[in-house]
């Protein structure tokens, strides 16, 4: 068996190891992985066929091995696109990828040229494997999300580059046929990066997809499924952490711990999906008040959390009254009742005092909180940092 036979045996087996990852992974819902599938199957047929080169008619081996090998590459970019939430645009992949064979058709059965066929195929896989990262980095999430994408489009334009100097290699007749054995050092480099395209590129598009997954699951678990602001765990550890930071010498945080009142009347008189609308509203009602440093948590039922970094306790009501009088204008609409729900909040705030921790700080802010219930709803109530245990009204706490 020759070198390049032998490349094209290894690199199938390789292909098709990777189609079988890619392919446990398609029931992940994520756009671009069926095509990824496809695009793998078609390498690893294609691969296929050129390793059996003359053994089969050219027709198989040539013909349709390339076409076989512009199809897996257009159907990874076009994996890529919707996989960044586009759409891919078939019409000019499928006139590229014909336009390709054309030229391969006549350069194998009318003139028979090999460099000719080489620099018309090394141009269509340079231009889908450019194409496939400038898609990756322009269309990349950003943050620590988007590496693997970068990752990917460095494997692309790596490629992009080696299909580059192949087709002008052969332009200037300085490459042969690699069966042959004209130029053997130069033809089995470039065989070898050819056949490492499509594994290397669906090693990228794995990492895209198990990042991808990851994400998603921390989003899940970190996430409020009712009310969609931060889920309890997810609230107490952010909170943790600030509160660590304040003790290395940042200003202290202000703890807000908002009830909605009476919210079992609310399921008993309009029952139980009326009461998940009341929370869905009041939740995003509460996020278009607070500011963008700010984090709303819902710590169960119908209790809530907001920390705010940095903040004074007068700063700190002046924002929870917001809070406290949007919601009792605030109508909910309950569409199975044919009615409205309107709703009040109760809350106690506290801000941290040295070495406290968030159970401590948040017992403070409860218990404003309860006091606030127990003098009549609908009010904001502070926690005294002077005297502890008391609470003071917010409109005493806040300027005339």
């Amino acid at each position: 068996m020759s070198v390049p036979t032998a490349l094209l045996v290894i690199t199938a087996a390789l292909s098709a190891m990777m189609l079988a990852i890619v392919w446990s992974l398609r029931r992940c819902g994520l756009p671009g992985v069926a095509d990824w599938c496809n695009a793998n199957l078609a390498v690893t047929m294609a691969l296929v066929l050129f390793a059996l080169r003359g053994y089969i008619n050219d027709i198989f081996s040539v013909v349709a091995a390339n076409a076989a090998l512009a199809g897996a590459l257009a159907l990874f970019y076009a994996g890529c696109v919707r996989f960044s939430g586009g759409q891919p645009r078939w019409g000019r992949l499928a006139a590229g990828i014909l336009a390709t064979m054309g030229v391969v058709v006549v350069w194998r059965y009318v003139f028979d040229v090999f460099t000719t066929r080489v620099v018309a195929v090394s141009a269509f896989h340079a231009v889908l494997c450019a194409l496939t990262g400038i898609t990756l980095i322009r269309r990349r999430p950003r943050g620590r999300a988007g590496n693997y994408y970068l990752t990917t489009a460095g494997f692309a334009l790596f490629f992009a580059t080696g299909h580059t100097v192949r087709g002008l290699l052969s332009a200037f007749s300085l490459m042969g046929d690699p069966y042959s054995l004209q130029s053997p050092g130069l033809n089995t480099l470039f065989l070898t990066l050819g056949a490492l395209v499509m594994p290397a590129l669906t090693m990228g598009a794995v990492l895209m997809i198990h990042d991808t997954m990851v994400r998603r699951l921390e989003a899940i678990a970190n996430t409020d499924g009712l009310t969609g602001v931060m889920s309890r765990k997810a609230w107490d550890e952010m909170a943790v952490r600030e509160i660590e930071r304040a003790g290395s010498g940042r200003p202290a945080p202000a703890l807000l711990i908002i009830d909605i009142d009476r919210f079992k009347a609310v399921n008993d008189t309009f029952g139980h999906a009326a009461g998940d609308a009341v929370l869905q509203a009041f939740a995003g009602l509460a996020g278009a008040q607070i500011r963008t440093t700010d984090r709303l948590g819902r710590l169960g039922g119908e209790e809530f959390a907001v920390l705010l970094p940095a903040t004074r306790v007068a700063d700190a009501l002046r924002m929870a009254e917001r809070i406290r009088a949007s919601a009792e204008q605030h109508v909910v609409r309950v569409a199975d009742k044919g009615g409205i729900v309107r709703y009040t909040i109760s809350g106690g705030v506290a801000c941290l005092r040295p070495g406290e921790s968030l159970a401590q700080l948040s017992a403070r802010a409860d218990a404003a909180l309860y006091r606030a219930k127990l003098e009549g709803r609908n009010r904001i109530l502070a926690h005294d940092d002077q005297v502890p245990g008391t609470a003071v009204p917010v409109r005493e706490a806040l300027p005339a």
